[in-house]
């Protein structure tokens, strides 16, 4: 697996630039064709390939591409967390060759620091970022998006916003009608994703959960709608999938929908 090979490769020898402003220390590094980011640990933030930075490597990323297979003519997207800007890069360049159309893309990175680091790193497109916690955030939208995309990866109670206040309500009324709501999840327990999964069908109609070899985390598809049925097969042979990932098989283990 990629990121696993590429946690081997996180050390002196390999890092290009440190950037430490005293309370956020980022390192990124580069070996062959990627180039990776990380918080001053072994933990990977993001990856892309130098030659082709519109690719999306990880498992996680590409499940994002699910709010595709509505096909719209147009999308508006809020992506709560910059990342390394994969997202950004898949999307502008899904759009720039009129594979999907975005009416809007507005991105809310918390750090100023590594939104500087994106952009100079990363090859992030000219994008709309608002530098904000995406949290408060969600609170201040008046627009409705069609696709709100979160990847944020947590591993305990305490920092499990999910299961905290309302931000699952208030995603719901950020939404278009038809809209979707698409997040990385790492259950650290069963009781947590029993209790996550009764909180989604409070707000929402239709879930989705995508479960990887090889990965802990799970992608989670809701909307306010009836979604019909997921097939891997076409989804894999999508033109958008296909587009912006390897072609080398998406490592998805099972589909569940409820």
């Amino acid at each position: 697996m990629l990121i696993l090979e590429l946690e081997k490769r996180t050390d002196i020898k390999h890092c290009i630039t440190v950037i430490d402003n005293g309370g956020t220390k980022l390192c990124v590094y580069e070996a062959e064709d990627f180039r990776w980011l990380t918080f001053g640990d072994t933990v990977i933030q993001g990856v892309m390939s130098v030659s082709r930075p519109e690719l999306l490597l990880s498992p996680v990323s590409q499940a994002f591409l699910m709010c595709f297979l509505q096909a719209k003519p147009n999308y508006s997207l809020l992506n709560l967390g910059l990342g390394t800007g994969a997202i950004e890069r898949a999307f502008q360049y899904l759009c720039d060759k009129q594979l999907i159309n975005l009416s809007a893309m507005k991105s809310i990175e918390l750090s100023p620091t590594v939104t500087e680091c994106v952009q100079r790193f990363f090859h992030l497109p000219p994008s709309d970022i608002d530098i904000a916690d995406a949290l408060s955030y969600i609170n201040t939208v008046t627009q409705q998006y069609d696709v709100i995309s979160l990847d944020f990866c947590f591993d305990n109670a305490e920092d499990d916003f999910l299961l905290q206040g309302d931000f699952l309500k208030q995603a719901s009324d950020v939404l278009s009608e038809s809209g979707e709501l698409l997040f990385n999840y790492c259950p650290y327990s069963e009781a947590a994703l029993v209790e996550l999964l009764k909180l989604l069908k409070r707000d929402f109609i239709s879930v989705t959960v995508v479960e990887f070899y090889d990965l802990k985390n799970i992608v989670i598809k809701v909307s306010k709608t009836p979604s019909r049925a997921f097939k891997q097969e076409e989804f894999e042979s999508h033109p958008v999938t296909k587009a912006v990932t390897t072609g080398k098989g998406m490592g998805i283990r099972k589909i569940y929908q409820f």
